[in-house]
């Protein structure tokens, strides 16, 4: 199916809350961006062949594109127990099984998260000592964004959880962002050594005899104000963190419209600086920061926001191709190995 050049991507074309109405336009859209992609669009094949003949893209990515047929979809509210007793011939297990069977060397969803977790885990496995994996996004900061994780998969984490997620995410910011030497911070109340419950002090101090460039304990702020390359929590705060920032991204952007659309001096002020305003609108919008990496799988898997955009999609599949690339499932095992993280407790 591909040549050895190529990346191959499994993408659960039904998964989200927009289906196939973005999944199939971002993904040619995602090939004419990136010439070393291939995609398998995961679905049901009438659909499938319905909506890439209605697609406007150019014809000359089609050859890029391969469909795998699948014969339901699990829905949004699909718990994890629905996911594997009733959904093996759902797209999102067949987009999984493309991976895990080395057809594909990276899986895009943007179904529910749960579900995800629970077919990838399932399918793919974790990496030695890893129980669960860990969702990982990125937020904007003044120069470039930051990583954070845990955003919602494990609520309960342990000190060695925190630091294999510190690893983990160090990682992949090296490999997939360029950083070298990442600045890992762990987030808390307060800066001081003394600040915040047990199993944060606890990390705290195991993060410190590790060989990671670990700036120590960091508050919300630090976040977005360039202090850290990956921040690292457990699941609660870090979904707290992600969705909280959306939504203020989304307020300031609003608001900005509003504004500049007020009256006529404010109307030719933003004609005026319309290329600096494109550039903050673009580093703001939360479809710019689109594609959250599940690390701790034994293999690649990216998920994309249920409510994503095209523009949104089409980052997440880009992302995943990144990360398939650079094989950061295997980095991650390395590291973990030779920090001595790979039984967690």
């Amino acid at each position: 199916m591909n040549q050895p050049d190529r990346t191959v991507l499994a993408l659960d074309a039904h998964g989200g809350d927009r289906g196939l109405d973005v999944s199939v336009p971002a993904a040619l859209q995602a090939l004419a961006e990136d010439p070393q992609l291939e995609i398998c669009l995961v679905g049901d094949r009438h659909s499938l062949e319905r909506a890439l003949a209605q697609a406007t893209q150019r014809a000359d990515d089609r050859s890029r594109i391969h469909l795998l047929h699948a014969e339901s979809v699990l829905g949004m509210d699909a718990s994890p127990v629905q996911a594997l007793r009733r959904g093996r011939d759902s797209s999102l297990w067949k987009a999984f099984e493309a991976v895990a069977e080395g057809r594909a060397g990276a899986c895009v969803s943007g179904g529910n998260t749960a579900a995800m977790m629970a077919v990838g885990v399932k399918l793919l496995g974790t990496l030695p000592g890893i129980q669960r994996p860990a969702l990982m996004a990125y937020v904007p900061r003044p120069r470039g964004r930051t990583g954070v994780l845990d955003l919602g998969a494990n609520l309960n984490v342990s000190a060695q959880q925190l630091a294999q997620f510190a690893v983990m995410g160090s990682v992949t910011a090296s490999a997939v962002e360029a950083v070298e030497r990442p600045r890992i911070g762990l987030l808390n109340v307060g800066h001081e050594d003394g600040k915040g419950h047990e199993t944060v002090r606890e990390a705290h101090a195991l993060l410190r005899s590790l060989p990671l460039n670990y700036v120590g304990f960091v508050e919300g702020h630090d976040i977005f104000g360039g202090k850290v390359d990956i921040a690292v929590c457990d699941g609660f705060v870090g979904n707290l963190v992600l969705k909280s920032s959306e939504g203020l991204a989304r307020m300031l952007l609003e608001d900005l419209r509003g504004t500049l659309q007020g009256s006529l001096r404010s109307r030719l002020g933003a004609a005026l600086a319309r290329p600096a305003l494109r550039r903050m609108v673009a580093r703001l919008d939360p479809s710019a920061h689109n594609g959250a990496p599940l690390l701790g799988l034994d293999g690649v898997a990216i998920k994309s926001h249920g409510s994503a955009d095209r523009t949104g999609m089409t980052r997440a599949i880009v992302e995943a191709g990144r990360e398939a690339r650079r094989k950061v499932h295997k980095r991650i095992e390395a590291s973990l190995r030779e920090f001595g993280l790979e039984t967690s407790t």
